[in-house]
């Protein structure tokens, strides 16, 4: 973004980091910001989160938030091509979603901490400044794609299926082809965690996991990755777990290129249902990344509907 902030254009205004006092401020922020519209909108987290987090006042009030957290470190053994992800968020209130102004001197402070965090990522890669947004935030949107290169990257569906009740659509039982065989793990030793994120990185070499991200889903309660396996090799695969509230997360669905148009990833859908039926819950969760639309035909035919479409953008940092 070309732009250049400079304080004096806005003297009443202040930039700083969060701090603990500013929680009484955030509450009354996201109230207004939230009212009558969806956003997408992070919340500060944990106090070492903090630095990465600038709050906009005037006058004691807060007007504008922006925030950066890095969410996807690429491992030296990705392709050249590979970029670590910095995504940032910045909102305001309603009455201030076009002010140039106070977008720029946000998006400003945390371009910078943007810098300060690709300093602190392995040199092997570069990294991409990114932020998404739900289709509605046209406003926000239009400022940040219209400026400093950002492109589109994909677009990213959460969709949700109920598992019970008169609206279920029945779980279609699905049959391997003959020659796969089905694998489940509850855990994954060193050597198996090793195998999966070299899956991994085949699938999505942009966008890998990493180990840490790995640990964290494995940490999750209820977690099972399920794998369709030919000759002994993993040939598709998908994992879930069991969030707070009944509902089965899904999450790192794939099928390798040599096994597709097979109905293996429909068949993966489908027992991963039944399973989160049979632990209690009474819906399942999946987000969904592609610039394809047709690519969703796959979860809505296991009977998933689209919730909300977050559109994404990204520029070399």
């Amino acid at each position: 973004m070309n732009e250049k902030f400079d304080a004096k254009d806005k003297p009443d205004l202040e930039i700083r980091p969060f701090a603990e006092s500013d929680f009484e401020a955030l509450g009354a922020f996201y109230d207004a910001a939230v009212k009558d519209r969806r956003l997408v909108f992070w919340w500060v987290g944990e106090q070492d989160n903090w630095p990465n987090v600038f709050g906009a006042f005037e006058q004691g009030r807060l007007v504008g938030k922006g925030q950066v957290e890095v969410l996807a470190i690429m491992p030296p053994e990705s392709g050249a091509s590979a970029r670590h992800r910095i995504f940032f968020n910045i909102k305001t209130l309603p009455e201030r979603a076009a002010d140039a102004e106070l977008l720029g001197a946000l998006y400003a402070r945390v371009h910078a901490r943007a810098l300060e965090l690709k300093r602190e990522l392995p040199a092997a890669h570069g990294a991409m400044l990114c932020f998404g947004n739900y289709a509605e935030e046209t406003a926000n949107t239009d400022y940040f794609a219209g400026r400093g290169g950002f492109a589109p990257l994909n677009k990213q569906f959460l969709m949700r299926r109920e598992l019970d009740g008169g609206k279920a659509q029945p779980i279609e039982t699905r049959e391997l082809p003959d020659g796969y065989a089905w694998r489940a793990f509850d855990k994954l030793t060193d050597e198996q965690k090793e195998q999966y994120l070299a899956l991994d990185r085949e699938i999505w070499p942009e966008t890998t996991i990493g180990p840490k991200r790995l640990e964290d889903m494995m940490h999750q309660p209820g977690w099972r990755l399920l794998q369709i396996e030919a000759d002994g090799e993993p040939a598709a695969s998908l994992m879930y777990w069991i969030e707070e509230e009944d509902t089965g997360e899904i999450d790192e669905v794939f099928v390798r290129e040599p096994h597709r148009r097979r109905g293996l990833a429909s068949a993966l859908l489908a027992r991963a249902l039944e399973e989160i039926r049979a632990a209690g819950c009474s819906e399942a969760e999946l987000d969904v990344e592609t610039l394809n639309d047709s690519a969703l035909r796959t979860y809505t035919s296991a009977g998933f509907r689209i919730v909300t479409e977050e559109q994404r953008y990204g520029v070399e940092l």
